[in-house]
């Protein structure tokens, strides 16, 4: 009984001097622990609250909150603004781990999915969903340690449809491209590398590159100037028709369709190039003179 009635006194004593160190509106900055176990909620906010004023509904966080799985609820993380991850000497890793309650595996573990709010809820727009293979392609008992086959999923939602329609299957080194299907069904799984389906499969050459402009040139003589336009698989097209420089020149020329790098001819010769140029304008500047 009177370790009893000691304890209670050492609890009363510790509450009374924790209140007395912690004054009423003093906050700790900084706490140290060697581990942190939040049961229910963690807000990371500058207002204390969770959400945004006057987005509460859409559920968009001040900063970052952290909710528990509960009776009733769904637990998550919520994070405003960017998410940044970085890592040294390792490669970044986002891995989604899903199994049913009995414990075995779960066919789709986990999707990315864009949203837009609307009709008072969050709508996906476009899904890249991550799926195991049917027990029909691979059966259960040949699922092991070194073998747990998989393919991706792209889904999008269309104009009339209240279900998304799978776009694209890639996996086991075959490819399925075609319309329909809603959700998981309608667009047949891949037999071959490449399959089309519910259209024709049509070739675009690469038109060559616009005459480029002179942006200005340091007027050291004159220079003629034409591009080259690269496709991605290396197949060049033909040379753009020439343009008149005073000197050695700024160029500026439209990204033709389907290009992906450029070289540069001046008097004939190619001097430049590939080149890879972000923008539908690119511009370069012929350093020859310096």
């Amino acid at each position: 009984m009177k370790d009893i009635k000691d304890r209670i006194i050492t609890i009363a004593l510790t509450a009374a001097t924790t209140a007395a160190v912690i004054k009423a509106g003093d906050q700790p900055q900084e706490l140290t622990v060697e581990r942190l176990i939040v049961k229910k909620e963690l807000i990371v906010s500058d207002t204390g609250t969770p959400w945004e004023k006057g987005f509460e509904s859409h559920q968009i966080p001040r900063g970052i909150y952290a909710r528990s799985v509960g009776e009733g609820t769904t637990g998550g993380l919520w994070v405003r603004s960017r998410l940044i991850k970085g890592e040294i000497d390792d490669p970044f890793d986002d891995r989604f781990h899903a199994l049913e309650k009995d414990g075995s595996r779960r066919g789709s573990p986990g999707h990315i999915s864009w949203n837009v709010w609307l009709d008072g809820n969050w709508r996906q727009m476009a899904i890249i969903q991550g799926e195991g293979l049917e027990h029909s392609e691979v059966p259960a008992d040949k699922w092991n340690g070194t073998t747990h086959p998989g393919r991706l999923r792209f889904q999008s939602f269309r104009p009339g449809h209240g279900e998304p329609l799978t776009d694209a299957i890639i996996g086991q080194g075959m490819m399925s491209v075609g319309g329909g299907g809603y959700g998981g069904g309608g667009l047949p799984y891949p037999g071959e590398v490449l399959q089309l389906w519910g259209g024709e499969m049509r070739q675009a050459a690469i038109p060559a590159a616009p005459r480029p402009i002179v942006v200005k040139d340091d007027n050291s003589g004159e220079h003629q100037y034409a591009i080259i336009a690269i496709g991605p698989q290396g197949r060049r097209t033909a040379t753009s028709a020439t343009t008149r420089a005073g000197g050695f020149a700024t160029l500026r020329w439209d990204s033709p369709p389907g290009a992906d790098s450029f070289i540069v001819v001046r008097d004939g010769k190619e001097i430049a190039g590939p080149l890879r140029i972000e923008g539908s304008q690119k511009v370069w500047t012929d350093k020859a003179a310096q």
